[in-house]
């Protein structure tokens, strides 16, 4: 009984140092700061995985990030229970600087997150984030008839 209760203690203290490592030892990705954003936001809620994303870069100032979560928390309130979310899609202009667009879906209506993120150095921090909740304008805005392939130039 004793032999187990001490493999037991090891295994716990070997799970969290390689825990505590996967967390403090690899470089953070986009796509880790985005798992661990939507972890926070499933968890704990908006303010703090604005928290969370807002601490990856040195120069974003507080005050500007305590305005941008209180006025999303209040829209969030109008919006009913948060179902999930989802990548609509990832673009770049070079390897060091990308955007992720996610689909945020509430009860009422969808919202959507932009994040920015840049690489200056040798560490990914956010460069930006926007959020809107005009997507239904986007959407006829791109079924409208000059958008349409069959309409391009070329496609006589």
């Amino acid at each position: 009984m004793k032999h187990i209760l001490n493999l037991i203690v090891i295994s716990l203290a070997i799970y969290s140092c390689s825990d505590a490592n996967s967390q403090s030892g690899e470089p953070l990705t986009p796509e880790k700061i985005n798992e661990q954003f939507f972890d926070l936001y499933d968890s704990k809620g908006i303010s703090e995985a604005l928290e969370f994303i807002f601490s990856t870069n040195d120069w974003i100032n507080e005050t500007q990030t305590s305005e941008v979560k209180n006025k999303l928390v209040e829209l969030t309130k109008q919006l009913g229970d948060y179902q999930g979310q989802e990548v609509v899609s990832k673009r770049s202009i070079s390897e060091d600087y990308l955007l992720y667009s996610f689909l945020i879906k509430y009860d009422r209506q969808p919202i959507r997150y932009l994040f920015i993120y840049y690489k200056p150095k040798d560490k990914w921090q956010l460069q930006n984030f926007q959020y809107d909740d005009n997507l239904e304008t986007e959407l006829i805005e791109a079924a409208s008839a000059y958008r349409l392939t069959e309409n391009l130039p070329g496609n006589e």
